[in-house]
């Protein structure tokens, strides 16, 4: 089944940044052969047809008419399936000239309202068009709603089993390390329902060959097979079934995997991986995370400073987690340490500086590291709510890292309103909200290459010195009173002594300024 530009828009990924079609038709009939990212100008010969190119428009910046219509005719006698623009950082609306000149060559051309990571699109989309695993990716999904639906409603262990069989049309088991038949049929040696393993009169659709297995949990407690059908998308059912099957069965299976069991928790809960409320709370029970009286549960996120090996992070900060607040789970995400604790709520920012001087301390002496920051996400109530606290504690970490960088502890509290506004830096409101006040400066640094919009932040930012903005722009005085001359005329006037106007101005630019972050975060990676 080919790929298409319509498969593409429906994407998750696609649909968050609000995708716009503002010229093209039957995008079900644009198959996709290559997804490609540049801002260059002359791409067009690089390009060999069929790809979808994804830009923000920083090459069309101060170019005019004919030269924009020369870029789309170039685009359109390549082939190119589409051209989507990220509106935000370069242009808040698409240019009039882009959108004639794709209309009249026939170009696709789809405006996305939202900051979208286009490497994140970039890896999603071409192992895809690589090894043609659509439909195999659409079984595992179908898989996927029938499994979480049963989770949802509380199905048993061997109800379980026996659904993942029936989703997978064949037979399952799930065996202990010394491969003891826990759950299931027996699809190795041969069982009621007849296994791969035995005669060739066994069940329909079982192929013959070795059962298909995956292990069950990031430290495997089990395993599950399944009977090979030679079906294209069983490796892959497989490892997502035993992803299901731990989560029911995981905290009951065995002492050894405490330690294991609570950090595929913490992992689970602060990546966003949806989980019912009782299974959290059995998982936790089971690796020793239970609020005593007085206390509510936290999260924590740690980012460290280490010369080496991140396993010394990991012992060290679950050890120092252990001897301040006692019971504690940990995990690393993406290089940051998280923890999920109890504390008594009047105690917390002392036990979060505490735990910081613990941690920094053994790291010193240990591998000449220390700790950066530690935040700490909303109290809750018991460990389900661990799925908004350690998500919480991340954000801040990072806000933080970028409004206050010499903080060493930080609540979420303390920078909620920044969260609030980063939380909705892609929302179509907020859009609309920077459009209206800076939308004429924004439209004018696009198409001359000025530095209206980050003037007028610098000068908001110092207090309304002129002497103060200059100096941090780094131009003369007089430059400066020219770029105000021309801000205020493109505004209409630009009154800042009104409170009312200078907190509207104040509030679009720092959501332009999140935008530009993103967009530039992006750029880097």
């Amino acid at each position: 089944m080919a790929f298409t530009v319509q498969h593409l828009l429906e994407m998750p990924l696609l649909r968050r940044a609000r995708p716009e079609v503002l010229v093209g038709g039957d995008l079900g009939a644009r198959e996709v052969r290559w997804v490609h990212t540049s801002e260059i100008y002359g791409i067009s010969p690089l390009l060999k047809g069929g790809e979808v190119l994804l830009t923000t428009g920083l090459g069309l910046v101060g170019q005019g008419a004919p030269a924009i219509e020369a870029y789309v005719a170039s685009l359109a006698a390549q082939g190119v399936a589409a051209l989507l623009l990220e509106l935000g950082r370069t242009f808040t609306t698409p240019p009039e000239e882009l959108v004639a000149a794709a209309r009249a060559h026939g170009l696709p051309l789809v405006a996305l309202h939202g900051v979208v990571p286009f490497i994140e699109v970039t890896e999603a989309v071409h192992p895809m068009l690589i090894t043609g695993e659509l439909d195999v990716l659409r079984r595992a999904d179908e898989v996927t709603a029938r499994l979480h639906e049963a989770l949802a409603g509380g199905t048993s262990g061997p109800e379980l089993v026996a659904l993942v069989a029936e989703c997978c049309a064949t037979t399952a088991g799930v065996y202990s390390p010394d491969g003891t038949l826990l759950l299931g049929e027996d699809v190795r040696t041969g069982g009621p329902l007849g296994s791969p393993m035995g005669p060739p009169d066994g069940p329909p659709g079982v192929a013959g060959g070795p059962p298909v297995e995956a292990a069950v949990g990031r430290h495997p407690w089990a395993t599950l097979a399944l009977a090979d059908t030679r079906e294209p998308a069983l490796p892959r059912l497989a490892a997502l079934c035993a992803g299901v099957v731990d989560l029911r069965l995981g905290p009951t299976s065995g002492a050894g995997r405490r330690s294991g069991a609570g950090a595929d928790l913490v992992l689970a809960l602060a990546t966003g991986q949806h989980l019912p409320r009782g299974d959290v709370l059995v998982r936790a029970r089971a690796a020793g995370l239970a609020p005593g009286a007085g206390c509510l549960v936290v999260g924590l996120a740690v980012s460290l400073r280490l010369p080496g090996a991140t396993r010394s992070g990991l012992a060290a900060t679950a050890e120092a987690a252990q001897a301040v607040f006692g019971a504690a789970l940990v995990a690393e995400v993406e290089g940051e340490l998280l923890v999920a604790t109890t504390v008594r709520p009047l105690a917390l920012r002392s036990r979060l500086a505490a735990f910081a001087e613990t941690l920094d301390a053994d790291l010193s002496a240990t591998v000449g590291g220390g700790v950066v920051r530690v935040a700490a996400g909303p109290l809750v109530e018991d460990p389900a709510g661990l799925a908004r606290s350690l998500p919480a504690a991340r954000d801040a970490l990072h806000l933080a890292a970028r409004l206050t960088p010499s903080s060493r502890t930080v609540l979420a509290s303390d920078v909620g309103v920044y969260r609030l506004l980063s939380g909705i830096v892609d929302d179509a409101e907020l859009e609309r909200f920077v459009e209206d006040q800076l939308g004429a400066l924004l439209d004018h640094d696009a198409r001359h290459g000025s530095d209206l919009v980050p003037t007028l932040d610098a000068y908001l930012e110092a207090g309304l010195s002129k002497t103060v903005a200059a100096q941090a722009l780094g131009v003369r005085r007089q430059t400066l009173y020219a770029r105000l001359e021309r801000i205020a005329r493109l505004l209409g006037g630009l009154d800042l002594d009104n409170r009312h106007v200078r907190t509207a101005l104040d509030l679009a630019l720092v959501g332009w300024r999140m935008r530009s972050s993103a967009v530039t975060r992006r750029a880097r990676d």
